[in-house]
């Protein structure tokens, strides 16, 4: 009997113990809450203010598709020419030199001729622009072939860029290009497809295509290597994001999306074409939704140390 008594204290103990343990059944129910929302990512006040973040709403848009070529920048030759006497004779003087500004009707030199008997003999600038080249001095002979100096406008440059074979069809007139080159690395400059080679060179089998470029800054300078990018077509009414909303998680690409208050949402987004910081979205966000720029990669940081701490 004493033994009975014994055992049923003991159990009466044992279960005592076990109602204050009750409450911990909730957090396990929280943390299979929050399990459940695994994609967002809350930061806190202390967050916010050491953290900086920036969002820019989805919008529809225009990108194109380019094709890549090898080029060079050139001479407009349309906008040069050359300076030659009409008649042989000793040049007496030489108006301009090199980088020297010369408008049309100038005269840049004088030659004294024996069929002028004496007079001497005005060789005038037949164009606006710049003595790119000078190849006389006073005092010599020059003939009616050789040219005394060469003007160009070097406002108005062309790049030619090299197309492969296979992607000649893609290129039309008109289209717009771009192209860098290595003394402005950072910088990309605009022109348009004005004309279209129509021969292929045997060895390299490219055909060459020329670009029309304002140059009225003076910094690009003929001769310069140049990488052509041509737009060949353009895809209108698209979703576009700024690609530095990317994040990249296993095989997926991610955006983090700005929910109400201090909640960001990860979206896996499928992706279309690029260009110019800009990529096309096909799936997992939509038009006017808010995506984090600037700031991306805290959240996910804080995500991954989420679920770092949960393990």
């Amino acid at each position: 009997m004493k033994k009975l008594i014994a055992f049923t204290l003991l159990a009466t103990v044992l279960t005592g113990y076990g109602k204050p343990d009750e409450p911990d059944a909730a957090p396990e129910s929280k943390s299979g809450e929050v399990q459940a929302d695994e994609n967002i990512v809350t930061l806190t006040k202390d967050n916010l203010v050491h953290f900086e973040l920036n969002t820019e709403a989805a919008r529809l848009g225009s990108l194109g598709m380019t094709l890549k070529a090898a080029g060079r920048v050139s001479l407009n030759l349309n906008k040069t020419a050359k300076v030659t006497p009409t008649l042989e004779g000793r040049l007496v003087k030489l108006n301009f030199d090199l980088n020297d500004p010369v408008k049309a009707g100038e005269v840049t030199a004088l030659v004294e001729s024996p069929e002028l008997l004496g007079k001497q003999l005005e060789i005038k600038a037949p164009i606006d622009g710049v003595i790119i080249e000078r190849k006389a001095t006073a005092g010599e002979l020059v003939e009616k072939s050789n040219a005394i100096y060469t003007i160009s406008d070097p406002t108005q440059l062309w790049t030619m860029a090299e197309i492969k074979e296979r992607d000649i069809a893609a290129v039309k007139t008109g289209q717009d290009a771009t192209f860098t080159v290595l003394a402005y690395p950072q910088e990309k400059f605009k022109g348009k497809v004005v004309l279209i080679g129509n021969q292929v060179e045997d060895g390299s089998r490219t055909l060459e295509v020329r670009i029309a470029v304002d140059n009225t800054d003076g910094r690009l300078k003929s001769g310069m290597f140049a990488d052509v990018e041509i737009v060949t077509t353009v895809l209108e009414n698209v979703l576009i994001v700024p690609d530095s909303t990317l994040q990249t998680e296993g095989d997926n690409q991610i955006v983090f999306v700005a929910l109400d208050g201090n909640k960001f949402e990860k979206r896996v987004v499928k992706l279309g074409l690029e260009q110019d910081g800009n990529v096309q979205i096909l799936d997992g966000v939509k038009a006017g939704e808010k995506v984090v720029t600037d700031g991306s990669f805290i959240l996910k940081s804080e995500m991954l140390k989420g679920q770092l701490g949960e393990e």
